[in-house]
């Protein structure tokens, strides 16, 4: 499991924009913007999709993830 990048403190966490793009969850996450981008369009990942870019529900991405407590 990754982790959560070690930088941030948790304030900075809760600042986080309610959806992130592709490279900001690849980011916050470690996994690579490919597989983020494929489970978003598999509907692993709670995302909604604008033109061709994907909007990530930034709260449950880092609960699907286990960032959060």
């Amino acid at each position: 499991m990754r982790t959560i990048n070690p930088s941030m403190t948790p304030d900075e966490v809760t600042k986080l924009p309610a959806l992130c793009s592709v490279p900001q969850a690849a980011e916050l996450t470690g996994y690579s913007t490919h597989f983020l981008s494929d489970a978003c369009a598999r509907g692993d990942i709670k995302a909604v999709k604008f033109g061709r870019r994907w909007r990530i529900d930034t709260a449950a991405l880092l609960r699907q993830f286990g960032l959060t407590e």
